[in-house]
């Protein structure tokens, strides 16, 4: 972790907010023939704007983007123009505050992918006026019954091939989550035991992103931190979350002697209260149980899971769920909490009533780290991880001092970090 102290704060305004937008409109684009709506998967949304202009065709659009968490932004317009003197950047840039004016809570924690795409087919204007202008916004589907069943599945087949004696597995086999593509049935998950034979568990396949199945966050987390001792893991399962609750699984049994993980609390947000009925720290959905066995724990993720909405809000209570552990095993040490990169917490708020240091293993990161969790870790004397590097001494932190994680740069203000353009 580096500190870089701020010299002239007086630019903090500009440096933190203005540069984002410029820097966005400023990338390098895609080049592509033509964009056709009609191949618009089920979780996009397009967002029109007339040729060469920043008007936002139908405002009314923002009411499909409640409570959907945002994985990636595109701005798609033609490269054709009708003057030398057009910016093109100039017109990225007013895009969009326009943009933001419409949906600034994306802005406000811009956790998605970005990217600018050009199309090279229109050659006049009157051939511009019919292709498409303005973004595409791919958000995270909600899961369902059907959806959850089918991670619940995967999850207890990897459990149930864990559990497998340990004469019944022939010498010099071991196991790994790696994913790779099949002609006939698409992605495989090649996981557990592996020489010879391969023992094939297949992810769900509806899943919104067949390479988290590839991720190993978690894993690489813990055996980067063997010094945890006598913890509570806090693990969010609400939809999307498998390929990271799975990891939990592998990794416990891999340190089934050591026993470090001796309670384990999942949460769900609410069992599937409606949104407006969730209050911080009453949401409800949170499933406590000591570690007597990798089923036991495994009963209980499932339970959580099946009695939960599935995801796709933007907010979930981490806290709750967190201040449910501390309260029922006292005797815990320190929280290892799951968490999802792209939703917040609902109880924020309430996070400085957690007396426990909390370490957050990051998932689903694709840019920045959610700035809540930072100040989460902060406030607990708790510890950041992801994929790549372990963060400690938050606490430590002064007043208009920047911190840079994984290359991006996180600037702590008003009791609060903040992202860094």
């Amino acid at each position: 972790m580096r500190y870089i102290s701020l010299v002239v704060f007086m630019c903090f305004g500009y440096m933190l907010f203005g540069n984002q937008l410029e820097q966005l409109s400023k990338l390098t684009a895609r080049e592509v023939g033509v964009v056709r709506l009609l191949h618009l998967k089920p979780n996009q949304l397009a967002i029109s704007m007339p040729f060469a202009k920043e008007l936002i065709l139908n405002p009314q659009q923002k009411l499909a983007l409640e409570e959907k968490a945002v994985i990636k932004i595109e701005l798609v317009y033609t490269k054709y123009r009708t003057s030398p003197k057009f910016n093109q950047q100039e017109l990225n840039y007013n895009r969009l505050v326009e943009l933001k004016k419409l949906l600034p809570h994306l802005f406000e924690n811009p956790l998605w992918e970005f990217n600018l795409i050009s199309q090279t087919n229109g050659n006049s204007q009157a051939e511009c006026n019919t292709m498409f202008h303005g973004f595409i916004l791919t958000f995270r589907p909600n899961s369902n019954s059907t959806t959850l069943g089918q991670e619940i599945d995967y999850l207890q087949k990897i459990v149930s091939q864990l559990n497998q004696p340990k004469d019944s597995i022939p010498d010099k086999m071991s196991y790994d989550l790696t994913t790779r593509w099949d002609d006939r049935i698409g992605y495989v998950h090649d996981t557990i035991w592996k020489k010879n034979e391969v023992i094939k568990i297949t992810p769900p396949n509806f899943f919104y992103d067949q390479t988290l199945y590839q991720d190993s966050t978690v894993i690489s987390a813990f055996e980067r931190n063997k010094n945890w001792k006598n913890f509570i893991v806090v693990t969010d399962v609400t939809g999307s979350m498998s390929p990271f609750i799975a990891q939990v699984f592998v990794w416990l049994k891999e340190q089934a002697q050591q026993n470090n993980a001796q309670y384990f609390v999942f949460f769900n947000d609410g069992d599937n209260k409606e949104s407006n009925q969730k209050k911080p720290l009453k949401t409800q959905g949170v499933y406590g149980c000591k570690n007597t066995s990798i089923e036991n724990v495994m009963e209980k993720a499932a339970q959580s899971m099946q009695n939960g909405a599935g995801g796709g809000e933007g907010l979930e209570n981490d806290v709750e769920a967190m201040l449910y552990g501390q309260q029922e095993y006292p005797e815990a040490d320190e929280i290892i909490l799951i968490a999802d990169n792209l939703e917040s917490m609902r109880d924020y708020k309430f996070l400085t009533d957690i007396k426990k240091p909390v370490h957050v293993i990051i998932c689903s990161a694709i840019t920045w780290i959610n700035i809540q969790y930072l100040d989460l870790a902060r406030a607990t004397n708790g510890s950041i991880h992801t994929s790549l590097t372990d963060t400690y001494n938050l606490s430590s932190v002064k007043k208009n001092q920047t911190i840079t994680i994984d290359g991006q740069s996180y600037l702590f203000y008003n009791d609060r970090f903040n992202f860094v353009y």
